[in-house]
């Protein structure tokens, strides 16, 4: 069997220290293709069973040192031991059959999930360690913040405003060349409000043809400008 007492051991009487080891082993196929121990919770049995996945099938590391070690004092080939399961692992069943606790390993689809999982880990994190180098050189190469320039803010007082607009309209002009004419300097909104006050209390015309003009301007010059 899988961890057969009389494997490689050429003795009629095997020693507690063997039987120990050979329990051990045991123990281990029983976790990861039977029930996974007397636990009854999920998490607990998940992690017993992923414990003797990673014992009995690492090639290198800890566990597989530790398996090596076990197996050598019983007389065992530890690699032949992971071959058998990996044979499992990958769906040949048959690599259980002379195991004398078979009918207990009622739980190998379980392991064979375990296992898919474990093989891909090493893709899994080749892809997260090349996310990560990519996040960390964007963050290398992201722009300095740029500082927007200053607006600078438009003369809306009413006060302010009058006399430019006044200045301006000693000729005729229309609001957008009023507009045109401040340079941005004045707000809009300020703009129409002298122009709506004059035009309200005489001291601002508005000519048919849409212009502004003082009402104090003769009109023989404001024909003269407009011609």
């Amino acid at each position: 069997m899988l961890t057969d007492p009389d494997y490689g051991v050429h003795q009629s009487r095997t020693s507690p220290e063997e039987l120990m080891i050979f329990s051990i082993l045991s123990r281990a196929i029983l976790d990861l293709f039977g029930s996974a121990g007397a636990t009854s919770h999920a998490e607990e049995m998940e992690k017993t069973r992923s414990d003797a996945l990673t014992f009995l099938t690492q090639e290198t590391g800890a566990w597989a040192r530790r398996r090596k070690e076990l197996c050598e004092m019983v007389g065992m080939d530890s690699d032949l031991v992971r071959r058998r399961v990996v044979r499992v692992l990958e769906g040949d069943s048959s690599a259980l059959d002379t195991y004398e606790g078979r009918g207990d390993l009622t739980h190998i689809d379980e392991a064979r999930v375990f296992w898919e999982y474990e093989k891909d880990a090493p893709e899994r994190a080749r892809i997260a360690a090349e996310k990560a180098r990519r996040v960390r050189k964007l963050r290398s190469h992201k722009p300095k913040a740029t500082h927007a320039p200053k607006v600078k803010a438009a003369i809306s007082s009413r006060a302010d405003v009058a006399p430019i607009v006044f200045d301006l309209l000693t000729k005729p002009h229309k609001f957008k060349d009023l507009i045109i004419a401040t340079g941005g300097d004045v707000s809009e909104h300020s703009i129409r409000n002298v122009l709506r006050s004059g035009t309200d209390d005489g001291s601002i015309l508005r000519r048919t043809d849409g212009t502004y003009v003082l009402a104090s301007v003769p009109e023989v010059l404001v024909e003269a400008v407009a011609g």
